[in-house]
């Protein structure tokens, strides 16, 4: 089931003086449960409401919503969940160093190959502080969220089709790179 930009776009400007509240909330709950991709919603906030306020609502939204998932996963996460995440992936996510998995957390925001309900999971479930967290959520969303919701300016407001490409290479690129990335130093943290 594809979601249509110009339905969704229509229906959270029907919601006149309330439509930024109405497209935070939507932010946040696709932060929690992502049932349609970001990349369609923030391309809707650049359209509604600009670059920057759009980028803002993507931004906060993704980060609330992120927030909530981990400590939904913290207080009501079993050593069930735990133990089922370990032998699914092989890796034992309380081990990780903090310093590590800051930077991990950083990566996998800013190179979107893993699903965020995984590192809302794995991050609250593998002991890493809220704080860590948090900030390493905050730094890592921020090209995702200006990237789309700039894509989606460009592409539905000013028609400039170069500029386009150029948001679109740049998106392939970034998950291209964070593939490779993200594959490479999870073989080097198996091996280790």
């Amino acid at each position: 089931m594809g979601v249509d930009i110009n339905i969704l776009t229509e229906y959270i400007n029907s919601f006149g003086f309330y439509a930024p509240a109405i497209a935070f909330i939507l932010f946040t709950c696709q932060a929690i449960f992502p049932v349609f991709p970001f990349i369609i919603l923030a391309a809707t906030g650049g359209i509604l409401f600009g670059a920057k306020v759009g980028f803002l609502l993507a931004w906060l939204g993704a980060l609330l919503g992120a927030s909530i998932a981990f400590w939904c996963c913290r207080m009501w996460g079993t050593t069930k969940y735990i133990k089922l995440l370990e032998s699914r992936y092989g890796y034992n996510f309380q081990t990780t160093d903090a310093s590590i998995a800051f930077l991990t957390v950083i990566l996998i925001r800013v190179f979107p190959v893993v699903p965020t309900p995984l590192i809302n999971i794995g991050a609250a479930l593998g002991g890493m502080s809220f704080k860590s967290f948090f900030f390493s959520s905050a730094i890592g969303k921020i090209p995702t969220a200006f990237l789309y919701t700039t894509l989606g300016l460009s592409l539905f407001n000013t028609q400039d089709l170069r500029y386009a490409f150029t948001i679109i290479g740049a998106i392939l690129v970034l998950l291209v790179v964070g593939k490779y990335i993200v594959k490479k130093n999870t073989l080097r943290s198996l091996t280790k």
